[in-house]
């Protein structure tokens, strides 16, 4: 499978092709032109999935001088460790810009994380306090829902949590995924919910996955949050998608992959002072 970008709008038919070859997927990155952290998130979650079978990620490398001097720069082959297959070295890349991924492991750490994050928005975009303020919110409590959420029953999975900021010519993206149990998962008895069914009822009618009144519903705070800033906000969990773009919403199927990931994209006039 050729592909020119991988991002929010192509990951969907990459997933189904490197789900046909599971855990030994070719992942065909030759004529890759651009990506998103998004993109690089699912991309490192599938690697992950195939270190765990038993199998590893077969990668042909970008021809196009850019994006592999791009892909060398965030190196999110480096969290797979020895499973993955490059058909070349992949190169040094400058790094220090925004796009490093991250993993959000332990909850007591997530603070500093964030942190770190924010210091790097506050250098690149001094006069935006109250935008990068809105990310940094966005922030905290994704980071926060991998720990909280991923595995609620203890079951001893290794969510994975994976975070990514992105500085793009006409927005900032920021991407958080895991692997863990997604939104069904985690909300307990349904009442006959589907995994679509399922995101509606937490991002539309704020049914939380916590036991405790007064607390949850984040993710529908940080969805409102992104429309009145004039942002698109898209997570997939299971078999759902839910597509925030402008004042209208859509839910929807799509191929099956474990866990939450979310991609929130906000305008870059907002941090332009």
């Amino acid at each position: 499978m050729f592909m020119k970008a991988l991002d929010v709008g192509t990951v969907e038919w990459a997933l189904a092709s490197w789900r046909r070859g599971f855990p030994r997927p070719l992942v065909e990155l030759t004529s890759l032109e651009r990506f998103d952290p998004y993109g690089l998130l699912i991309l490192v979650l599938v690697g992950r999935r195939c270190q765990e079978a038993g199998g590893r990620l077969r990668v042909l490398l970008p021809q196009h001088r850019a994006a592999r001097a791009a892909l060398a720069a965030a190196d999110p082959f480096r969290m797979l460790e020895n499973a993955v297959w490059l058909d070349g070295e992949l190169g040094e890349g400058k790094r220090g810009g925004l796009l490093e991924l991250v993993r959000a492991t332990e909850e007591h750490k997530i603070q500093g994380l964030v942190d770190e994050l924010v210091e790097r928005l506050c250098n690149r975009f001094p006069l935006a306090g109250h935008s990068v303020r809105v990310l940094a919110m966005a922030m905290l409590e994704l980071f926060q829902n991998i720990p909280q959420h991923a595995d609620p029953r203890g079951a001893r999975l290794d969510p994975f949590g994976l975070g990514a900021l992105q500085e793009l010519p006409d927005h900032i993206h920021l991407a958080v995924a895991d692997k863990g149990v997604g939104f069904l998962g985690s909300l307990g008895p349904s009442d006959g919910l589907d995994h679509a069914g399922a995101l509606e009822a937490a991002l539309v009618d704020g049914v939380s996955r916590l036991e405790y009144p007064g607390r949850g519903g984040a993710l529908r705070r940080i969805r409102e949050l992104v429309l009145r800033e004039g942002g698109e906000f898209y997570v997939r969990s299971g078999r759902g998608a839910f597509l925030q773009r402008g004042v209208e919403w859509t839910v929807g199927a799509v191929q099956p992959f474990p866990g939450v990931q979310l991609s929130i994209r906000l305008p870059r006039a907002l941090f332009e002072g």
